[in-house]
């Protein structure tokens, strides 16, 4: 924690000497930019850490600058009733943002566009009501008579005030980021489906992310209303929310100081030269071009990219380091017993416990448009061990998974592990029923260092509300995870840990994601295809992965693959499907002499 402080006491004593150095109508004006740069902050919390775009965060940033004018014009600071109400601003902002996010994100992962222009038309109609409702607003005026607050002057005394804020943010967002909520936020950007078969509900992931970048934006227009003394409807509307998407941008969306650069730097210098030079917003705007095309990370992107490069060091995340205690002693994660935050839906609930169950599949049918995939499957899988299910291409094989898993609904029939229907239940629910699932193509956190990605697999199941700001489960290790690294001819070593998941070759990345959808010790675990492109020594060490999960789990693992070789030495039970339906069950041998299978299908071997 204390990086995070020294920062933003930093900041605060460079921002301090600038009355001193530059006068008071400098300090003013940087004190204004360093509010816009708070909002900011908020957009660059959203767009870079949560990987959607807020094009209306003026919205936010005008209704706590209005609610704040009307408190200040209309009542008197001796009041207690004032200052709660004056406290309750930000967080009823921030409520309202919550809701409106889970409504366009529940039960959706592709909804960030429309998420984007729904906040844009918001901001559009904010500024449209500012400007008709003289009797709330002031109309086009703008709201007048706002009163200094605590009798500070805005041009004096207010800008320390305004600069202690803005610090104290940045120190907190700093912080936050180096905490299971920021590797969170991280993760929903980088991959959320993978995020959601952790047991995560994403929706509500974004809509926190959300409620707390409109809560900096609402807190910088509280706080605006009595440094201007006035609020217009300027400062809800369109313009305002396009600039601080392009102050976020130049200056860095994914860093927490980007942002804030961003605004007072393009602040003072628009404040400088929009009079004086004819084709500055022309200038501006091939920044911005430049900066999205060629260099998201903005200027704190490119600063930091030359000062890595010059001293030789690569981008590590905060506690890659610290992952290493993967391979030695360090502290056990909980067992999960469950808690508020996972019935509302926010942490994974703990992983099912207790006996093996079978997994039922009762006449399903599932087609997509007239095309009928599913043709009224029955099958019951034994409680445990490894069944491979095999048969040619297009028979249905993963369309099993995808409906086991909810990512396509079932027109028909059930499907259930024990007495618990599995196709009601949403990805982020299946971990709690003691499912997990390893896809065809390795679906890992692409942008996360490796150590980030084991991190976030050891907490699925086992992370609670009070982890969330805690730097404690960061160096979490898991003893099954440890175990199943320790395994022989293990690719993943200490010193691929700090390297981004992208990096890695195609084999790894395959290994990477079977120890992910292994870490919650699942009592099912589906496989898809997990030899994929692997060479032979890779295969070899992802049968021993899947013979350790069978020992220790003492579960079921259905494994869908084409290599027969593997399914020679692992399968305990094989089924063949066949244009959607079981066409044979039984071992090996069985299914082997089968007619009805010699008859459509062969198999292969590496």
């Amino acid at each position: 924690m204390g990086s995070p402080v020294v920062a933003s006491l930093a900041l605060a004593g460079v921002l301090f000497t600038v009355p001193a150095l530059a006068g008071d109508f400098i300090a003013f004006q940087l004190g204004l930019f360093l509010l816009y740069g708070m909002a900011c902050q908020g957009v660059g919390l959203a767009w870079g850490r949560g990987g959607f775009l807020p094009l209306g965060q003026a919205l936010f940033f005008g209704l706590g600058a209005y609610l704040g004018g009307g408190l200040l014009a209309s009542q008197s600071q001796a009041s207690p009733w004032f200052w709660l109400l004056f406290a309750l601003v930000v967080p009823a902002i921030a409520a309202l943002a919550f809701g409106l996010a889970w409504l366009v994100f529940r039960g959706r992962s592709d909804s960030g566009p429309a998420f984007s222009l729904i906040t844009l038309a918001l901001a559009m109609l904010g500024e449209q009501v500012a400007g008709s409702v003289p009797a709330l607003t002031g109309g086009f005026n703008g709201l007048g008579g706002i009163a200094p607050l605590a009798g500070l002057d805005p041009y004096g005394a207010y800008y320390y005030l305004v600069v202690v804020v803005v610090a104290a943010v940045t120190g907190a967002l700093l912080w936050l980021d180096r905490r299971p909520a920021g590797l969170l936020m991280r993760a929903v950007a980088d991959n959320e489906r993978r995020l959601q078969f952790l047991g995560f509900a994403t929706p509500v992931v974004k809509a926190a992310i959300f409620a707390l970048s409109a809560g900096l934006a609402a807190l910088a227009g509280l706080l605006y209303a009595p440094q201007q003394g006035i609020v217009t409807p300027v400062s809800i509307g369109f313009l305002l929310s396009a600039e601080f998407v392009i102050w976020t941008a130049v200056g860095g969306r994914f860093s927490v100081i980007g942002p804030l650069l961003g605004a007072v730097t393009i602040g003072l210098l628009s404040a400088q030269l929009r009079d004086s030079f004819a084709y500055w917003e022309v200038l501006l705007a091939g920044v911005f071009l430049v900066v999205v095309l060629r260099a998201p990370g903005g200027i704190v992107g490119i600063l930091g990219a030359l000062l890595r490069r010059v001293r030789g060091e690569p981008p590590v995340s905060p506690h890659d380091l610290a992952m290493r205690s993967w391979f030695a002693p360090s502290a056990t994660a909980p067992a999960g017993n469950g808690s508020p935050a996972e019935a509302a839906g926010l942490l994974p609930a703990s992983a099912a416990s207790g006996v093996a169950q079978a997994l039922q599949y009762e006449a399903v049918h599932l087609r997509i448009g007239t095309v009928r995939i599913l043709q009224g499957l029955d099958w019951q899988t034994p409680s445990q061990g490894v069944v491979f299910m095999i048969g040619p291409n297009g028979a249905g094989k993963t369309t099993v998974l995808n409906a086991t898993t909810g990512a396509l609904p079932i027109q028909a029939g059930r499907i259930l592990l024990g007495d618990r229907p599995l196709h009601r239940l949403g990805p982020d629910r299946l971990l709690a029923a003691g499912l997990a699932r390893k896809f065809q193509i390795p679906t890992v956190f692409s942008g996360l260092s490796v150590a980030d990605n084991l991190r976030l697999a050891g907490f699925a199941a086992r992370l609670r509300i009070g982890h969330l700001l805690s730097a404690h489960p960061l160096r979490w290790r898991q003893p099954f995870l440890a175990r199943l690294m320790a395994t022989p001819g293990m690719t993943l070593r200490a010193d691929d840990l700090a390297r981004p998941a992208r990096e890695l070759p195609q084999g790894h990345r395959q290994v990477l994601e079977l120890l992910m959808a292994c870490a919650a010790q699942p009592r099912v675990l589906l496989l898809d295809e997990p030899c994929a492109g692997l060479s032979a020594e890779e295969t070899g060490l992802v049968v021993r992965l899947v013979e350790r999960v069978r020992d220790e789990l003492q579960g079921l693992v259905i494994v869908i693959e084409h290599d027969m070789s593997l399914v020679e030495r692992l399968a305990d039970r094989v089924v063949v499907l066949h244009q959607g339906r079981m066409l044979a069950s039984g071992t090996l041998a069985q299914v082997r002499t089968d007619p009805a299978v010699t008859a459509v299908y062969a198999g292969g071997h590496k």
